[in-house]
């Protein structure tokens, strides 16, 4: 009979066995799809929230946390990521920087974005419960491809999270 300790530590063997061995989270219709947004479209999305910033803040995706299975026909689709994400996110920081007092609120404390997508907390429309601002790094925690419509609210959001932190 094992020991409790020598219980938990099989226990924790197992399971970074098992980790080793799962399937992939993203299958190659996904990894491909993803592949051709980042090369083809996100270079524009991203410098289009660096100028909105008004400099080249490093913008970080999580994209094997933004890619939803089965639906990689639909990420070159500008509704999928651009116009739930990116664009309100862009339109945002301008919103911010638009006097010299906010461009310089940003430059100096905005240090990173950090986009991703994390099923269990991201918010269904109350965008602003998607959006953290600490230690110079805005996390933008919203569903790709849902509530395309709500643009508004996710810029709206984005500029009361910055303001009130800055």
């Amino acid at each position: 009979m094992l020991s409790r300790r020598d219980a938990l530590a099989s226990a924790t063997l197992l399971l970074c066995v098992s980790a080793a061995w799962a399937e992939p989270t993203l299958g190659l219709a996904e990894r491909r799809a993803i592949a051709a947004y980042r090369e083809g479209r996100f270079p524009a999305q991203e410098k289009a929230v660096q100028e909105a910033a008004g400099f080249p803040v490093p913008v970080e995706v999580a994209w094997d946390q933004l890619t939803i299975p089965g639906d990689a026909p639909y990420y070159a689709d500008p509704g999928y990521f651009e116009t739930t994400i990116f664009e309100p996110l862009a339109a945002g920081l301008r919103d911010v920087t638009k006097d010299q007092m906010g461009r310089d609120a940003l430059r100096a404390k905005l240090k990173t974005v950090r986009i991703r997508y994390d099923e269990k907390t991201a918010p269904a429309s109350a965008y602003q419960n998607g959006l953290k601002f600490e230690g110079g790094v805005l996390d933008v925690n919203w569903r790709p491809f849902a509530n395309v419509a709500d643009f508004k609210d996710r810029v709206e959001a984005v500029v009361k999270v910055l303001e009130k932190n800055l």
